[in-house]
């Protein structure tokens, strides 16, 4: 009987022991891979983003239903311009510091451009809105940028009371 239970459990142990790695490895990813994963494979249609930014919008500037089709219009030509700058902005590119000036003051322009065009289709009064909700996005993405820096800086500083 004891010799019964001892090759049980020796069995059990060996089972154990050849699945748990496999299983473990599935499990360990990198976070740049997870990453790469959750934007590559769910990564909305143009026109899916369109919508649902024309949706946010419409909620917090209470637009009307022609408004919102005009801005929808808007959103999708700009989602669709912008993609297909990215496309052609090469890999090499961007180690081109001329190139990525270039990249910049045209999607600056292209901004630019799109304000414009959001004046035309909303009143003073959304407008001002539009822009104090742009203005408030971008003070979250210089606390999230000031906010990696700092953990960046922290990262190093770990990496070199270690050596």
């Amino acid at each position: 009987m004891k010799k019964n239970l001892l090759m049980l459990a020796l069995g059990v142990l060996i089972a154990g022991s050849s699945v748990a790695p496999a299983v473990a490895q599935d499990n360990n990813k990198t976070r740049q891979e997870a990453r790469m994963h959750k934007h590559k494979g769910e990564r909305k249609s143009p026109e899916e983003r369109a919508k649902a930014r024309t949706e946010r919008i419409t909620k917090e500037l209470d637009l009307t239903k022609a408004q919102a089709k005009k801005v929808e219009a808007l959103h999708l030509k700009e989602v669709k311009e912008r993609e297909a700058k990215r496309a052609g902005f090469k890999k090499s590119d961007r180690k081109d510091a001329t190139a990525r000036k270039q990249m910049r003051s045209e999607m600056m322009a292209a901004h630019k451009r799109h304000n414009e065009e959001m004046k035309d289709i909303l009143n003073k009064k959304q407008y001002a809105k539009y822009e104090e909700l742009q203005a408030q996005k971008r003070e979250q993405m210089k606390a999230r940028h000031q906010e990696k820096g700092k953990r960046g800086a922290q990262q190093e500083r770990g990496r070199m009371q270690s050596r």
